[in-house]
């Protein structure tokens, strides 16, 4: 039988009974009892289902929407791009980072559970050898004293967590998933994944690199903030993590571009959507390939933008405010320009329903503006960057032989 609405419903049975009561004689007392069943079956109905829709926590739904543990902030996407080769270490962050997932519930947090959480990543130390397990000899000091600071901070949390203090307990957290992430890059010797052949000759970062930046203002206002010294400055430093666990073409790329000096005194146009700086155009360069490496798989795609829609996103997402990538070449999606790069400024406003960009999946991220942010905001088209060096992890740069870069992993801009 094809199912009708209950309005529907409610009204073919009340013309099939007057009718009936006109050819069979049947009295009003029986329809009526009948449509009295119908109401109170669809009330039911109604009540089952409006059951069903208050069991659970309308601050649950929102954690399980498809998108809820996407990486916001660029700390969190950059924690979750190094390889994990102690599993002992990855189980604390995966602890820590479900105890930071439970206090996004708005109300009732689950303060029992996260105490559990706590105690079992403090358990871990009861045999510390196995989370240093990876570590190289020569860093096995700087590891042993990450440990005991982790230790200290756990206490704290933990104490947080007792007393139920949310705002304490997120601080504590971040703190712990620091110290983590400084541990886990120790143990990590380099890439999980081979550099396809067809790139292979390509320059790649096995590992992560920091950028500074010197910008200034092309009027001479004092619009930065001196943040050693005090008082306000034309000029101020922006530092940018290339991350090549996630992107090592398109980081290696982007550091060699560094060393060659590309940056130095270009002028940067900006926007209220991003900053972008390109090379000089006389002496352009070779393109490269589209690359992102989706989360969970183990090793990034080439050319070919992510099916965001049906659930496939990066590792390092564009939707992060400091996000930094190379520009798309004109009528293209497969290949980037070899020297043009922006840093995205993403807002609520660039953002769908999903909270992520629309240009999500279609923009290759190799790194992000870990310190610096209000800088940014504050250039404007015409201000310049002056110098940009590498400041460290020149050493996890690979220029292979015929990359055209003299196979050398060493620069004159490079400290």
């Amino acid at each position: 039988a094809t199912a009708l609405p209950l309005r529907q419903r409610f009204s073919s049975n009340s013309h099939r009974l007057d009718s009936a009561r006109d050819d069979e004689q049947l009295t009003w007392r029986p329809a009526q009892q009948l449509s009295a069943a119908a109401l109170a079956a669809a009330q039911a109905c109604a009540a089952v289902l409006v059951g069903h829709l208050t069991v659970a926590d309308p601050s649950w739904a929102v954690l399980n929407s498809p998108n809820a543990k996407i990486p916001r902030t660029a700390d969190a996407a950059l924690r979750r791009s190094i390889p994990a080769f102690n599993r002992d270490v990855e189980k604390i962050q995966r602890t820590l980072e479900e105890i930071a997932f439970l206090l996004r519930i708005p109300q009732r947090k689950p303060w029992g559970n996260m105490a559990s959480d706590v105690q079992a990543a403090l358990a871990s130390f009861d045999n510390k050898s196995v989370l240093l397990a990876g570590v190289p000899d020569a860093q096995t000091a700087e590891a042993e004293e990450l440990l005991t600071d982790l230790y200290s901070r756990l206490k704290q949390l933990e104490l947080a967590v007792k007393t139920q203090q949310p705002d304490f307990a997120g601080v504590r957290v971040a703190d712990c998933l620091k110290r983590v992430a400084d541990l886990e890059l120790l143990q990590a010797p380099g890439l999980a994944f081979s550099i396809p052949k067809e790139y292979a000759t390509l320059p790649h970062l096995d590992g992560r690199a920091i950028v500074e930046l010197i910008v200034e203002k092309a009027d001479g206002s004092l619009s930065f903030v001196e943040p050693k010294i005090g008082g306000l400055s034309s000029k101020a430093r922006v530092y940018i993590t290339v991350d090549g666990y996630s992107a090592p073409v398109s980081a290696g790329n982007f550091i060699v571009n560094v060393m060659n000096g590309v940056y130095n005194d270009r002028p940067i146009q900006a926007s209220y959507a991003s900053v972008i700086t390109s090379g000089d155009p006389k002496t352009p360069h070779a393109p490269i390939p589209l690359e992102n490496l989706p989360a969970g798989t183990f090793d990034p795609l080439y050319r070919l933008p992510l099916d965001v829609q049906n659930g496939e996103l990066p590792v390092l997402p564009l939707s992060i405010a400091g996000a930094v990538s190379m520009t798309h070449l004109p009528d293209t999606e497969a290949y980037l320009s070899g020297d043009e790069w922006f840093v995205f400024k993403f807002d609520k406003q660039q953002a769908g329903l999903s909270g992520l960009s629309f240009d999500e999946g279609t923009f290759g991220v190799f790194g992000y503006v870990t310190e610096g942010m209000p800088v940014i905001t504050k250039l404007e088209t015409g201000d310049v960057i002056l110098s940009a060096k590498v400041v460290s992890g020149l050493d996890k740069l690979v220029l292979p032989a015929g990359s055209g870069n003299g196979g050398s992993s060493s620069g004159s801009n490079a400290q």
